[in-house]
Order: C-alpha cells, then sequence, then structure tokens
C-alpha cells in the first residue's frame, strides 16, 4: 500500500509558485494558504521532516480538500495533489477512531444496507445480443436507478450490454483515507471480472470511472495491479460519439450541463449534447468548477461550503432552463440538495433516455 513517504520527493518537487491557489474554490473562500495545496505541502514536508505530527488540526486542513484535482490540471511540476492528500489522510485515519467509524458507517449503512435496499425496487433491463460486448459497472447508480437507460442507449448502438453483481467503487473511502477498505473494493472487483472474458467495461458515473482508472495503482496486490492493466475503462460517451450515435428527443427541451472534477472526456459529452436533436444546451458559467460535494459532510465547514453551493445555483439560475444534467452521481446529490425547487437535476444518460 501506497504510504506518504513514497510521494516525498513529489512534495518536494513543488515551487511553491503559487499558480494552485487561483483554481482552488477553498483558498478563493478562505484565502488561507494552510487550505491550498502550497500550504498543504510545507505542512506535509515537516509531517516528513518529524518536524509536525499529524494532528486532528492538520487532517482538518487536508479534509478541507474537495479532491476536484483543478490544482494539479494547473500545477507547472504536474504533481498529482490528490494522490498525495489521500496518502496523507491514510496516515491520520490509521489511528483516529471516529474516522474509522464513519467509513464503517459508509460502507455498512449508505453504500451497503440503504443502496442494496433501494436496488430491490429496480428491475433489471435484458439486454439485446451483439457481437460487441461491454461490461457495465453502474456503481451505486445502477443499484438506485436501475440500468434501462445504459442498456437502451448502447444497444442502438450496437453494443451489447452485460451487468455483473458490481458494488459501490470505492471513492468515498479512497477520499477518507481508508486505504484498506479502498483495496477491498478494489480486490472485489477484480474477483468478479476474471469470471468473463471482457476487457472493456463501460460507466456512466465520473467518479466510478476515475475510481476504476486508479484501481491498477492503487492495488496491494501484484496479480490484481497486473490483471488490471489490460482492463479498458471508457466513459458511455467515449462509445456514443465512437459509434456517431445521433438521438432524436420527443419533444424539444432546453438544458444545462454541470461538468464533474472526475471526468477528463467532455469533449465526447459536448458532442453528444450537440449531436442530440431537440436538445437545446445552454452552458452555464463556470459549467466545469467542482460543486462541492465533499464539502456536504462537513457541517463544521458550512459557511465555506455554502458559498460554493450558492455559486453554482446562481449560474444555474442564469441560464433559465428547467433542467439541470450530469454524469455523476455524488454531483447529482449536491446539486439537488441546494436546488429549493428552482430547477431539476438528472443524470445525462437517463434524461435523454426516458425521452427517445
Amino acid at each position: 500500500m501506497k504510504q506518504l513517504k513514497d510521494f516525498k520527493d513529489n512534495i518536494h518537487s513543488c515551487s511553491k509558485c503559487g499558480l494552485c491557489q487561483s483554481v482552488c474554490p477553498i483558498y478563493k473562500i478562505t484565502g488561507n494558504d494552510c487550505t491550498v495545496s502550497r500550504g498543504h505541502f510545507v505542512m506535509l514536508r515537516g509531517l516528513l521532516k518529524g518536524e509536525l505530527k499529524m494532528s486532528p488540526k492538520l487532517n482538518r486542513y487536508l479534509d478541507l480538500c474537495l479532491k476536484c484535482g483543478a490544482c494539479s490540471k494547473f500545477c507547472p511540476s504536474d504533481i498529482n495533489v490528490v494522490d498525495i492528500i489521500v496518502a496523507a489522510k491514510a496516515e491520520y485515519f490509521k489511528h483516529s477512531f471516529s474516522q474509522k467509524l464513519l467509513s464503517f458507517f459508509q460502507k455498512n449503512f449508505v453504500f451497503g444496507l440503504c443502496v442494496n435496499f433501494l436496488s430491490l425496487f429496480r428491475k433489471k433491463a435484458e439486454s439485446k445480443t451483439f457481437d460487441k460486448k461491454v461490461l457495465y459497472f453502474g456503481g451505486c447508480s445502477s443499484k438506485i436507478k436501475g440500468n434501462n437507460a445504459v442498456v437502451k442507449i448502447l444497444n442502438a448502438a450496437g453494443i451489447e450490454v452485460i451487468t455483473p453483481p458490481f458494488s459501490c467503487c470505492g471513492i468515498s473511502l479512497f477520499a477518507r483515507g481508508d486505504l484498506r477498505g479502498f483495496n477491498h473494493n478494489i480486490e472485489k472487483f477484480v474477483k468478479i471480472l476474471k469470471q468473463y472474458n471482457i476487457t472493456d467495461i463501460v460507466t456512466t458515473c465520473a467518479s466510478c470511472e476515475k475510481s476504476l482508472k486508479d484501481y491498477s495503482r492503487w492495488a496491494e496486490s501484484d496479480d490484481s495491479r497486473e490483471f488490471l492493466k489490460n482492463i479498458k475503462i471508457k466513459n458511455i460517451y467515449e462509445y456514443i460519439r465512437a459509434n456517431e450515435l445521433k438521438l432524436v428527443l420527443r419533444k424539444p427541451v432546453e438544458v444545462t450541463f454541470h461538468k464533474p472534477c472526475n471526468i477528463d472526456n467532455y469533449d465526447d459529452i459536448k458532442w453528444f449534447l450537440s449531436n442530440t436533436t431537440n436538445l437545446n444546451y445552454i452552458e452555464m458559467n463556470d459549467f466545469d468548477k467542482c460543486c462541492g460535494l465533499n464539502g456536504i459532510s462537513k457541517f463544521r465547514e458550512y459557511r465555506i461550503m455554502a458559498e460554493i453551493f450558492k455559486s453554482k445555483r446562481e449560474n444555474i439560475l442564469k441560464t433559465g432552463v428547467k433542467y439541470v444534467l450530469t454524469s455523476c452521481l455524488g454531483c447529482e446529490v449536491a446539486l439537488k440538495l441546494f436546488s429549493r425547487n428552482s430547477y431539476r437535476v438528472d443524470d445525462l444518460i437517463n434524461f435523454i433516455a426516458s425521452r427517445i
């Protein structure tokens, strides 16, 4: 398992240029250098040297990080900040009873009992048979909403959809620093995959896509890491664009789109939005800025997070549309919580599939 010390060179490569300050959602609100990558690395350097100890206060600053990755994309040294923050949080997690308790609650109640209960009310759609086959990783979203939309869209593109009994991708455990819990999800994923002779995995959720692509880097087992190197993880929009699938909605509708932080293939989504007949896409200001999901659980930091939610909501309202679409279950939750019934939030694929 990767540890903070494994990122020592990356931490030292930070030149303290401060460019991360211009893109960090939290720093823009607080103006506190301890809440941005540059400040984090100063503290973590002290931790590695033994000049500082991992404490609740240090963890609080690490925990404020939204894991949006904006600083990494803007970093001239190309530092993967999220990986370093997670490795540091893992150090704190090892000795924190409260963090272990929260992780246990998430695994067994939120993403276990609750999601599995909701799945009882969703019937699986049966896919048509085609030569081209993919495995669908729906994560929590498919258990809550079912797989009908994905099957309908990919079948229209001539692709058969096989839906194995995958569980949660584990991104919430990763963000908390519960790397053993995250690895448990990785091993379950590998065990299921080995039952199929298919290497193409499709997902609709940006967070699931990111997690699955990270599996090969974070897996503890050498066998699992080697196995995962041959697995191809793609978002559904890559398949749609590659097959030039152009859909027609029954009635014209205006929508805007919130781009999740974890998605890298926005060009494919933009192509889909632009090539779906009767879909009028109106781009909101800062459509690609973080929704603040990671802040929802940080009640003591509500003032900071409320500023992020307020800004996102105002940008949505300025478009004048009734529908806000996204491609991440977490983003859906955040956008719905602060909608005040001013607009409706839905997953892009589910929205389109229900209107063709």
